[in-house]
C-alpha cells in the first residue's frame, strides 16, 4: 500500500515541510516531491494507516491545509490526496466568502 500526504500553506517554506516529514517518517521508505514554494507532496510506503492519520492530524493543528490518500500505487494515493486537499480549499473559500456559513 502506499500512503500519499499533501502539505499546502503560504508562509511555512517546503524546506520546513520536508524536513517535517523525513522525522515524520524517517522509519519508512518515502519520497518527498516539492510542487511549488507552498505545496510538497509526500508517498510513504508500507505504513500503517494511523501514523498517517496522526501526522494529518499533526499538521492540520498548524493550520496547514493537509490532504491524504492510500491507494494500491502512486497514482490512486496521490488522486484522494488531491481530492481531499481540493475539499479542503472549496471549504476554505466558502467560509471566507460567506462566514456566517460556519
Amino acid at each position: 500500500m502506499v500512503s500519499c500526504l499533501i502539505l499546502q500553506h503560504s508562509t511555512i517554506t517546503s524546506l520546513t515541510k520536508c524536513k517535517m516529514l523525513r522525522f515524520i517518517f524517517k522509519d519508512y521508505v518515502f519520497e518527498i516531491e516539492v510542487l511549488s514554494k507552498d505545496t510538497a507532496i509526500s508517498f510513504i510506503y508500507d505504513v500503517e494507516k494511523h501514523m498517517v492519520w496522526r501526522a494529518f492530524a499533526m499538521f492540520e493543528t498548524t493550520n496547514m491545509i493537509v490532504g491524504y490518500g492510500f491507494g494500491k500505487d502512486k497514482l490512486e494515493a496521490r488522486w484522494l490526496a488531491e481530492d481531499m486537499l481540493e475539499t479542503w480549499n472549496t471549504l476554505l473559500q466558502q467560509t471566507e466568502s460567506h462566514p456566517q456559513l460556519f
